[in-house]
């Protein structure tokens, strides 16, 4: 476990660096931030390649020689919940999905198709944050060969009981909380609520692609929902809606809203109806 994504991703592409002489990251122009920032703490020179219609990276666009690289898949990029081509796994000397939105769909009977191909990984980061509904710095990553990763991040002393195993040295029972939360609702609990959250997104999708004074952008499929008002009145028309209801994304240079569906409790009644409300109000 990691304090947030952040510090997994840094983590996974640490030990892709020790573990397989990994001299380069790739990855696509949507993934998250702190990719590069991780790239740039281990002076490893960063690649960022191009996405496609849909925000997912672009296969085309990789090079040609991936053998010292890391080659970085976003599962739920931060603007739009895409998915990148998960069949790219193993086209480089390591591999490492950001998962930090989606995994959590993987303990969804109805959703884990979505991560077809995450098996395949060399290491996968997580959010338990985000689909796994705990608080902030609570992330993890997994390793497909646990020894030999866990060996290249250790550091021992004789002050220690037991080796140091990533980033941090004493920190706090990030797990504790976690483990109340799978023992208290279960696998299917917790895969229930997951379903629940993206059937409000798909409800969500629906409405706006029908109201004929909003755009809607395509579907990512992870829950994340991109919309804005036509024409564009994005501003006057997210000042209209409730607040926190919606966060701003600019996507190729254009403003858009982002409603993301990370809470299994939402009144989606109360969401479409204020959603209608700001569009009559902006359109007068």
């Amino acid at each position: 476990m990691t304090p947030g994504s952040s510090v997994a991703n840094l983590t996974a592409l640490w030990a892709a660096r020790d573990l397989r002489g990994v001299k380069t990251v790739v990855a696509s122009s949507a993934s998250h931030l702190s990719v590069r920032k991780a790239a740039r703490i281990l002076g490893l020179p960063y690649v960022e390649v191009g996405v496609d219609r849909g925000h997912r990276l672009d296969p085309a666009a990789l090079p040609h020689d991936l053998s010292d690289a890391c080659l970085v898949l976003t599962a739920g990029t931060t603007s739009v919940g895409a998915v990148d081509p998960l069949e790219c796994c193993g086209r480089a000397a390591w591999t490492h999905i950001d998962a930090a939105w989606a995994g959590p769909l993987a303990l969804s009977d109805q959703y884990r198709s979505v991560l077809s191909g995450v098996d395949q990984a060399d290491s996968v980061a997580v959010s338990a944050h985000k689909g796994l509904f705990q608080p902030k710095e609570s992330a993890l990553v997994m390793f497909r060969d646990i020894e030999a990763a866990h060996g290249a991040i250790s550091f021992g002393g004789a002050y220690l009981a037991a080796p140091n195993i990533g980033v941090q040295g004493s920190h706090g029972a990030a797990a504790t909380l976690l483990l109340a939360t799978l023992l208290a609702w279960g696998r299917e609990g917790v895969a229930a609520r997951i379903e629940r959250c993206m059937d409000n997104a798909r409800r969500l999708q629906a409405f706006i692609a029908a109201h004929p004074d909003l755009e809607c952008f395509p579907d990512g499929g992870t829950g994340v929902t991109i919309f804005r008002p036509a024409p564009d009145r994005t501003d006057a028309f997210r000042a209209d809606l409730p607040q926190s209801l919606a966060s701003s994304a600019t996507i190729g240079g254009d403003a858009w809203l982002r409603c993301v569906s990370a809470n299994p409790n939402a009144d989606m009644e109360r969401i479409i109806a204020a959603i209608d409300k700001a569009c009559r109000r902006t359109s007068t």
